[in-house]
Formats: C-alpha cells, sequence, structure tokens
C-alpha cells in the first residue's frame, strides 16, 4: 500500500498554460518591485517593497476620443 501512495506523489502535475497566458505582471512605478500578476482594469494597493501607495485606473476618456 506504501508503493501506491510514492508513485502518487511522484508524478507530475498538470498545469493548464493557456489559462494563464493572457495575464499581465504589474509593476510598482516607484521601486519597480513587481505586485502581482492579473487581469484588472484598476487597482489600489501599497507595495510591500516601499511602502507607498500605488494606484492603476485606465483612461475611458481617451479611449472614447480615439474611437470618435
Amino acid at each position: 500500500m506504501a508503493e501506491d501512495d510514492t508513485q502518487t506523489a511522484n508524478e507530475q502535475p498538470i498545469i493548464n498554460f493557456k489559462s494563464t497566458a493572457d495575464l499581465t505582471d504589474y509593476y510598482c512605478p516607484f521601486c519597480n518591485q513587481k505586485l502581482f500578476r492579473g487581469k484588472v482594469t484598476t487597482f489600489n494597493m501599497v507595495c510591500s517593497n516601499c511602502n507607498k501607495l500605488v494606484r492603476s485606473e485606465q483612461d475611458y476618456h481617451k479611449d472614447n476620443e480615439e474611437q470618435s
């Protein structure tokens, strides 16, 4: 029975890379530390490295002007 447990532990996990292909890395503009990886339009967070507030918002006004 112990042999069955070791075989399961040695198997490689199945990773679906397609689900993470469209994610973006976000970096702190002050210290260039990586904040997180994801796909968001806005976020407000404090950088864990330099302890400064980082805000990011998509400017919809510019997008609307370009389409006109």
